[in-house]
């Protein structure tokens, strides 16, 4: 596989809306993917955590991955996340994947059992063997159980179809230290980039994943990369304070993603509903998430 791969600047890790009762919503899904690639986003990753990937079944994330990938037409690349605690299933989910035209896979490691370093490495090794698609490899310790240190990521960046990782790390370090060993063989884009987008881009990352300000904000939110690549630094300082302000706006109401869809709800986004046992927010909480949309300028 060519690793020289074109993949850059602000890709989304987009919510899966659902309707009320539970079920996908189709053309909310849809009109969200055609309304971020139309604001500029550089591509889209479907059912990753953001997108509750979890919460879907094996059928209803490849009926997602082809959902996005129409709604997409080709304009940006389409990641599908395919992770899953054991080998053989991510690879079917992304064989599955690749048979509804997406770009590239979204990997982590096999989260909830702890694995040690060789069977992270085998895990990714018999993937890129038996799924011909580039792989992003998605370090997210919080969410997974164990950290890909980027000791590891530099080995895992030597594994063929591997051509890029999403850091999410909560030590900025960690993001350094990553393009610093990893950047020459791979792509590395940053995690939370509502919170540490500029810094990151400074550092030289790639690009960032992001997931809260882009879907809540639009074009304003999406541009930080491109203010950081040209050099407008003025600018991007006074985003990312506003980002900050809205990620303390979002953060700690309910459940992740329950703030983000209620406030891209608010703002008249398409964000629909989370599916149990995620719970929409109460009125208390959703008065309490619109004064501090309120508050930084969003409603």
């Amino acid at each position: 596989m060519n690793r020289n791969i074109d993949w850059g600047g602000n890709f989304v890790a987009i919510v899966t809306p659902f309707t009320k009762d539970g079920r996908i919503n189709k053309e909310a899904l849809q009109k969200l993917v055609d309304l971020l690639i139309r604001e500029g986003v550089d591509g889209i990753v479907a059912t990753g955590c953001t997108g509750e990937f979890w919460s879907l079944t094996y059928e209803e994330r490849t009926q997602v991955h082809q959902l996005v990938v129409e709604a997409a037409r080709g304009r940006v690349p389409v990641i599908a996340g395919t992770m899953d605690i054991l080998t053989e299933q991510v690879i079917a989910l992304s064989k599955r994947a690749k048979a509804v035209g997406v770009d590239g896979v979204m990997v982590t490691a096999p989260y909830y059992i702890l694995p040690n370093e060789a069977e992270i490495l085998l895990h990714f090794r018999r993937i890129s063997d038996e799924v011909d698609l580039p792989i992003l490899v998605y370090n997210i310790p919080k969410r997974v159980g164990v950290s890909l240190s980027p000791t590891l990521l530099d080995k895992l960046a030597e594994i063929e179809n591997i051509v890029a990782v999403k850091q999410s790390s909560d030590k900025f370090e960690d993001v350094v230290e990553t393009v610093r060993l990893c950047r020459k063989k791979i792509k590395v884009f940053a995690g939370h980039s509502v919170t540490r987008g500029l810094p990151c881009a400074i550092m030289g990352v790639d690009g960032f994943v992001s997931s809260v300000e882009s879907q809540i904000m639009g074009q304003d939110a999406i541009r930080l990369f491109k203010l950081a690549q040209t050099g407008d630094l003025s600018a991007a300082r006074e985003l990312q304070y506003r980002l900050i302000h809205l990620d303390n706006a979002v953060h700690g109401i309910g459940t992740f993603p329950a703030a983000l869809k209620a406030a891209m709800n608010l703002v008249g986004r398409p964000g629909g509903y989370p599916r149990p046992p995620i719970l929409p927010l109460t009125d208390k909480e959703e008065d309490k998430l619109k004064v501090a949309l309120k508050e930084i300028g969003l409603l």
